[in-house]
């Protein structure tokens, strides 16, 4: 006879063995989680106020460089205003010093009074002849007052950069004045192409298109060899287009395209120039009659 043994353990004893096992780690857990809670609180709260604090020190500092970058700005301001200073100082010095020794070699070339120079040739004649004769002529003589070339020179480049400055901050009067005084000293000037252009820029930054027009025109006109030639004829042939005289304007990019082909500038009149004969309006049709 055959004999079936039962198992010592049931199923249903490891089942509930296990349960009772996991059911004691969930509750080790849940104490650790009790325990360590106040801990993770206080490192997340220290943390929200590393993070607020870094905030607070990035937004300072963005001021600070805020602030830094505005006295730079001052800073900058000013040292432009010196240099204007200091140059518009340098140009009176030079023309002072210009016009002493002018009026020093004036003084040295003056000849000797007529009067004085018959009356010792007169005296002398009297002395070795017997026979009157007439007391020599006296040449009166000239001769041009040395000039500083370097000196003039560089007069002549502090007036138009204290022009130029003046143009750039907005001082358009004072730039004009600048412009004009420097033309009327130094006409024929290194830097007088460029007077005459900024003269035009400063003339067209006032509204006065008409004066501007003549500017430019005398650069355009005297000076075919300027960096700033071509920059005049451009700004000729847009005074033309905004004043509605089309054809004139056309000329103008024409002239500047067969001078100045290769440039940057003869590009843009050149698309201009196409824009322009776009917008031109189609010519009316004309019949011709016999006779």
């Amino acid at each position: 006879m055959k004999v079936i043994r039962r198992p010592l353990v049931s199923p249903v004893a490891v089942s509930l063995l296990c349960l009772v096992a996991f059911s004691g780690c969930a509750n080790d857990r849940k104490v650790i989680w009790e325990q360590d809670k106040p801990s993770y609180t206080a490192s997340l709260h220290d943390l929200q106020q590393q993070q607020q604090q870094l905030a607070e020190a990035n937004r300072q500092q963005d001021e600070a460089m805020a602030e830094i970058r505005e006295k730079l700005s001052e800073i900058e301001l000013l040292t432009q205003l010196s240099q204007l200073q200091q140059a518009q100082i340098q140009a009176l010095s030079a023309q002072m010093d210009a016009l002493q020794k002018h009026r020093t070699a004036a003084v040295a070339a003056r000849p000797e009074a007529p009067a004085a120079v018959a009356h010792v040739a007169a005296k002398k004649e009297a002395t070795h002849r017997v026979s009157p004769v007439e007391a020599p002529t006296v040449p009166v003589v000239t001769e041009t007052p040395a000039v500083d070339v370097a000196a003039q020179a560089e007069a002549e480049k502090n007036a138009y950069t204290a022009a130029y400055l003046a143009l750039k901050s907005g001082r358009y009067d004072e730039a004009s004045r600048g412009f004009n005084k420097q033309l009327d000293i130094y006409p024929n000037g290194e830097y007088a192409d460029q007077a005459w252009y900024w003269l035009g820029e400063t003339r067209l930054a006032q509204g006065e298109n008409d004066n501007a027009v003549s500017a430019f025109k005398f650069v355009a006109d005297h000076y075919p060899n300027s960096v700033k030639h071509g920059a005049a004829l451009f700004k000729l042939a847009q005074i033309f287009a905004t004043s509605n005289h089309a054809d004139r304007a056309a000329e103008y990019y024409r002239k500047l395209i067969n001078d100045h082909g290769d440039s940057a500038m003869a590009e843009q009149a050149r698309s201009a120039l196409k824009a322009l004969e776009q917008q031109a309006p189609a010519p009316a049709a004309t019949t011709e009659s016999g006779q």
